[in-house]
């Protein structure tokens, strides 16, 4: 492949980097819960951004009970990360950003940062490529939606041409009254 593309590169997109980081996130909230019992009953407080929640859960967020948790620390650092990709404007500042938040990563307590902080050094250079070339694969996930829909409502055909006809019909958003017989 790299005979064909020799310029190519690996690029991990900010979406997929904070995908990783909410899973983390929930991981700590998890394993955190049956521990401290402020936090029993908080699953669904964490994943989201402090602007986007509603009365009153901003007020239940910022309790100081469940400020000092290591799942608050957990969302703190998945919200700077979020931060990164939104304000850097080129590879030396996401670099610098990221490398402040491995380090707080690291020298935290949720054991689930820490392991997603090596993710992060394992695949730096990836990550990092984004704000060279910032590029996703977001059409392309959403075309292999649509792809395997068109395959699940094409099953029973006895033809395989007839579910690559499927699949051109929905991809192309083409009706049926443009296709003759």
């Amino acid at each position: 492949m790299r005979g064909h593309l020799p310029n190519a590169a690996r690029i991990i997109d900010g979406f997929h980097v904070v995908k990783h980081a909410n899973e983390a996130v929930d991981k700590a909230s998890k394993a955190e819960a049956g521990e401290n019992p402020p936090l029993k009953r908080t699953k669904y407080l964490w994943p989201g951004n402090e602007s986007n929640l509603t009365d009153p859960r901003p007020e239940v967020r910022r309790d100081p009970a469940k400020r000092r948790s290591k799942t608050a620390r957990a969302c703190g650092m998945r919200e700077r990360l979020q931060d990164i990709h939104a304000d850097s404007a080129n590879r030396t500042e996401a670099e610098a950003g990221s490398k402040a938040l491995r380090s707080w990563m690291m020298h935290s307590r949720p054991e689930p940062m820490k392991a997603l902080a090596g993710q992060f050094r394992r695949h730096r250079q990836d990550i990092l490529a984004y704000f060279d070339r910032p590029y996703t694969n977001a059409i392309l996930e959403g075309l292999n939606s649509i792809i395997q829909h068109a395959k699940t409502r094409s099953r029973g055909f006895r033809n395989m041409d007839h579910s690559g006809t499927m699949i051109y019909l929905t991809c192309g958003e083409l009706g049926l009254n443009t296709v003759t017989a």
